[in-house]
């Protein structure tokens, strides 16, 4: 074979392969909606502090993974810890003091009881004895009722009489006694029974320390709070993405730190152009390729399609204005979500899109 006609074949075969390659870009044309410059998106979480103050020390470092409720920011917390340390001391002696206080009312309670007890017993038992005395009495009156009446008939002598008589005095004097100390051991009884007041006063010093307790637990829980404020922990699991203050540095409430995000809740943002929007569809299967890895196929399904709007995602994460023959083009966002996600991936990371869509239109 001549070299020409080796030329007409190597023409020939170029010419096959053209037209492969361009019927394949058709064929893709009309059975996928091509994005490229889709984004890496994912939920952020903006640290701040709920009140003013220095950064006192950052436990975290960009790009570093932390758990829910580990410490990431301390702020200068010396006068709250001086504070707490304070009441706690205030708290401690407080308690001491009911403790003192119970000591002292259970004392006087045990020896106060012990005294009526006592008191009790005594006036029972000059009771007794005078009731004893007063059958003696009614007896020693009878003799001497009866000797009186045989001295007047001078059946008896009159030192009999005399006798009976000293017996009834003496009696009667001995029951004056009694009633006596009968009535100044009521007296006692009912000063130490009034002495129970003073148990009334004790147990009101407790009621008023254990006020003072609680005021002083209070304040501490208080400190604590606004401590708990000064030591930021992390809402969530997550990866430190940007780290916006640091150490010795004034903050304001409100003002960001730092900022989280959740590595296992990544999705690809895609600005879909209005003329193709109508082929896509929730559930459709995407063909991702990533800027970083791009010998690799990734998938996803659209998961939501946003509201219309004039921007498009372009490299660096920028919004611009996307122009068609002088006008601007609309583009709807679509959100995708992945299925199985590259390693190392990272919001704002670049990807090109594939979205399926043969199953809904026709190709002839």
């Amino acid at each position: 074979m001549d070299l020409k006609g080796k030329v007409k074949i190597a023409l020939g075969a170029c010419f096959i392969a053209a037209i492969g390659v361009l019927s394949y870009e058709v064929f893709y044309w009309f059975t996928h909606v091509y994005e490229s410059n889709a984004r890496v998106q994912t939920d952020f979480t903006n640290i701040s502090a709920q009140i003013d103050g220095k950064i006192e020390n950052i436990h975290v470092k960009e790009g570093g993974q932390v758990k829910a409720g580990q410490l990431l920011i301390t702020l200068v917390h010396d006068d709250i810890k001086l504070n707490i340390d304070s009441l706690q001391t205030d708290l401690a002696l407080e308690k001491a003091q009911r403790a003192s206080l119970e000591s002292e009312k259970a004392a006087f309670e045990a020896e106060l009881r012990s005294k009526l007890e006592t008191q009790r017993e005594k006036i029972s038992s000059l009771g007794t004895e005078y009731k004893l005395l007063q059958g003696r009495l009614k007896l020693a009156e009878k003799n001497l009722s009866r000797t009186s009446i045989l001295f007047s008939k001078k059946l008896t002598p009159e030192t009999k009489l005399t006798v009976e008589q000293d017996k009834v005095l003496v009696l009667k004097g001995q029951g004056s006694l009694l009633r006596g100390k009968i009535s100044v051991a009521k007296k006692e009884f009912n000063q130490y029974a009034a002495e129970q007041k003073q148990l009334d006063v004790l147990t009101n010093k407790i009621h008023i320390s254990d006020i003072k307790q609680n005021q002083i637990q209070d304040a501490i829980r208080k400190q604590k709070l606004i401590l708990g404020y000064r030591l930021i922990t992390s809402p969530i699991d997550g990866v430190v993405g940007r780290i916006h203050k640091f150490k010795g540095e004034y903050v304001e409430d409100g003002i960001d730190i730092l900022m989280l995000h959740d590595p296992d809740r990544y999705w690809i943002e895609a600005y879909v152009d209005e003329s193709q929007i109508r082929h896509v569809r929730i559930d459709q299967d995407v063909l991702i390729n990533f800027d970083a890895y791009p010998f690799e196929d990734y998938f996803g399904k659209v998961r939501q399609i946003g509201n219309i709007t004039t921007a498009k995602m372009e490299g660096g994460g920028n919004l611009v204005e996307s122009k068609r023959l002088g006008g601007s083009v609309e583009r709807v966002p679509v959100r995708i979500s992945l299925g199985r996600p590259p390693p190392y991936l990272t919001p704002g990371m670049g990807a090109d899109v594939n979205v399926r869509i043969y199953e809904h239109i026709k190709l002839w």
